[in-house]
């Protein structure tokens, strides 16, 4: 994993992000820490063309979007002509609404659906990815439910995430594996337990996660962007963006 293969993902800010000025003054930031990318999710209103000049004037790029489940399936086209206006070429679904993910038949036609969707972003020469939580890793008929989307589809592609993975009871590096050669993104997502014994989000060094397995076997597998996410932050999301990058830049990096 090179440095610039390490990207903020924007949803971390989306409290910072509500307006265009918001969203400039944030990618300053992010910028300053030493990112060269973004994601770009949960952002207020703005022109796709002013987001794009708004990154380029701070040196940085949109690796990967998030759009609806309605988005994706319903209006691919829309979709892939976003990705084109930000320069951009991976997109996620970041969960699948609607969809009832303790039903064969409902697992099975989303992936029917999306397979045809995802044909589309594949042809302009994009990729459209699925993006887990823990549900994923439910299992039906013996398989988790994520390793049914991908037995049923060969063009959908995934963004794992770390945290979720690991809270859905699996092995991050273990689906990194499974993963190989149709996962472009990883979320970068550390997991700790807190002083009452649950689950809690982290930044990358301070949770439990095996990182430096989970980085060569995401590399392993093909992958292109290591997005650092973090859903909610116990103080300043800003600081919790630079004390994951850095730890990152000190420890995982090439």
């Amino acid at each position: 994993m090179k440095i610039n293969q390490v990207a903020a993902q924007l949803y971390t800010l989306r409290d910072q992000c509500k307006t265009p000025d918001d969203i400039a003054r944030s990618l300053e930031k992010v910028a300053a820490m030493g990112y060269q990318s973004v994601q770009v999710s949960g952002l207020g209103p703005i022109e796709n063309s002013a987001l794009l000049q708004l990154a380029k004037d701070n040196g940085l790029t949109i690796c990967a979007t998030h759009e609806s489940i309605d988005a994706i399936l319903k209006t691919p086209e829309q979709v892939i002509e976003k990705l084109r206006a930000l320069d951009c070429q991976h997109t996620a679904i970041g969960y699948p609404s609607g969809v009832d993910l303790g039903s064969l038949d409902s697992v099975l036609e989303f992936a029917r659906s999306f397979e045809e969707s995802a044909q589309k972003f594949v042809a302009a020469g994009m990729t459209a990815s699925h993006h887990n939580h823990q549900h994923e890793f439910r299992k039906i008929d013996g398989k988790p439910v994520l390793q049914h989307i991908l037995d049923n589809t060969t063009n959908v592609t995934l963004e794992l995430d770390t945290y979720w993975v690991q809270y859905g009871g699996a092995s991050p590096v273990e689906w990194n594996h499974i993963a190989k050669g149709r996962m472009p993104l990883l979320h970068l997502k550390d997991y700790m337990v807190n002083d009452k014994s649950a689950p809690q989000f982290a930044e990358i060094g301070n949770g439990n996660l095996p990182w430096p397995q989970i980085i060569a076997s995401a590399e392993e597998s093909g992958c292109t962007w290591f997005i650092v996410e973090q859903d909610t932050t116990p103080g300043d999301p800003f600081d919790s963006l630079k004390m994951s990058f850095d730890y990152i830049k000190a420890n995982l990096v090439a």
